[in-house]
């Protein structure tokens, strides 16, 4: 029997608890960008190890995530139909992005740091979560590392925000030989489709052959919560959104 590889380290999560207050000061700063920066380059790798997906493959990812984007725009509220068409509209671009392996669930407890100051040592529970899709689709739990969720205000950005996103993007740019406008703009749109498909739907039981919507009531209150901040609320939304928005009203769709 193989012997489980045993990865070092704290999980972010323990870290936070132990070294993540005052949250805004220039030790807390330091930490953030390290991880953020570990993180970008820990994408970069799935960039640069792509996936071989036949056309047959991407012609019925392309059907799902259409499938999956129409009943979200069924079920949830108004107030996010202009994204997720905006995400229908910019699907065949997603799909010309390479095809990688991604983790799905980036939580602080699966991300794995050394508690002196806070670099990535690895990421646990692949088994669980790991999925191939378009490269991007789980770049919104960077997000994570740089704002926080409260139950009663929403998200809520770190003073260090700007510094960290901007860190962010040149670090995954730097780390890949470079981005163009275009493919930084497919790889955005899909951060919000993997967003969506994270955040819109309920978790699959054995039973059910499909995911659910989730729906504006208590039990989606979380996800509608995170929904918001990242797609909706003005003052944390992705920052391509309000180009997006400007479009969509207009008719033209992302560009």
């Amino acid at each position: 029997m193989a012997t489980p590889i045993q990865v070092q380290g704290i999980s972010h999560l323990e870290f936070l608890f132990t070294h993540g207050f005052p949250e805004n000061s220039p030790a807390n700063k330091a930490w953030r960008k390290n991880l953020v920066q570990d993180m970008a380059r820990l994408f970069a790798r799935t960039w640069k190890a792509p996936q071989a997906v036949g056309q047959a493959a991407r012609e019925r990812m392309a059907k799902r995530f259409e499938k999956e984007l129409r009943a979200l725009l069924s079920a949830l509220p108004e107030r996010f139909h202009a994204v997720i068409c905006g995400v229908l509209a910019a699907l065949p671009r997603i799909l010309t992005l390479p095809m990688v392996l991604l983790h799905n669930d980036l939580s602080g407890f699966n991300i794995m740091v050394e508690e002196e100051e806070c670099r990535l040592v690895g990421v646990i529970d692949w088994a669980a979560a790991a999925e191939i899709g378009p490269f991007g689709m789980n770049l919104h739990s960077a997000q994570d590392l740089m704002s926080k969720v409260h139950l009663e205000d929403g998200r809520i950005r770190y003073e260090d925000y700007d510094d960290l996103e901007r860190s962010f993007w040149e670090t995954l740019s730097d780390e890949v030989g470079g981005l163009s406008d275009g493919t930084i703009k497919a790889i955005k749109a899909a951060r919000v489709l993997g967003l969506l498909r994270s955040c819109g739907f309920t978790s699959q039981l054995a039973n059910m052959p499909d995911r659910m919507p989730i729906r504006d009531d208590d039990g989606g209150r979380s996800n509608i919560m995170i929904l918001d901040g990242l797609l909706v609320n003005p003052a944390t939304r992705f920052e391509e959104l309000n180009e997006w928005l400007d479009k969509e009203w207009r008719g033209k769709g992302p560009g």
